[in-house]
């Protein structure tokens, strides 16, 4: 499952390639569709921004610590799910793009380039290779780590065992740059 997020209002420079007849198009046609379409995106930040739901959370939760250390006058209610719900003004995405850029900047020692993640604790967790930790093991980690319950972190935790775990919710940098780049052109934004 994922986070479809469309501008409202987008500053558009160009126009949206048409979508082949997917039944009898051939495999090259499709190809170039799908170059076209993602130049289009590339060009064109605030028409479109996609986040499955590992990596939506993480930036949910930003934007609420953004609004609330800003003391913003804006809700991110309702933007766990794919209910249309968003910020319907240019004004208000400006604000909260400069927000999360202000975190960033406050946690600027924690990530710095684009490969780097921030993680979102919801007690789930994994191993190093990705893996999910389940069953008594989970319930021991969550037991230890309640205390890191809603935090955002920048690296692993240290198990009782010893095991080097990672919170399953997680973001790059790389991509709450490209969340805060949407905002900055989409003029208002819904979550479908």
């Amino acid at each position: 499952m994922g986070m479809d997020v469309y501008g409202l209002n987008p500053q558009l420079m160009g126009e949206k390639p048409i979508a082949p007849n997917w039944d009898t198009a051939t495999k090259e046609e499709k190809d170039e569709y799908f170059k076209e379409n993602d130049s289009f995106e590339e060009n064109n930040p605030g028409y479109y921004f996609r986040a499955n739901i590992w990596a939506w959370r993480p930036i949910h939760m930003i934007c609420d610590v953004a609004i609330k250390v800003a003391n913003l006058p804006l809700s991110t209610k309702g933007w766990g799910d794919n209910g249309g719900h968003g910020l319907k003004t240019q004004k208000e995405c400006n604000l909260l793009a400069e927000a999360i850029d202000l975190f960033l900047i406050l946690n600027q020692a924690n990530a710095k380039d684009d490969d780097d993640r921030l993680y979102l604790c919801t007690g789930m967790w994994v191993h190093e290779d990705g893996t999910f930790i389940s069953g008594k093991e989970d319930r021991k980690l969550n037991s230890d780590l309640a205390h890191l319950e809603g935090t955002v972190l920048y690296g692993g935790v240290v198990a009782t065992n010893g095991e080097l775990v990672f919170p399953a919710h997680a973001v790059s940098l790389g991509h709450v740059r490209r969340f805060i780049k949407f905002l900055r052109g989409c003029g208002g934004f819904e979550i479908c």
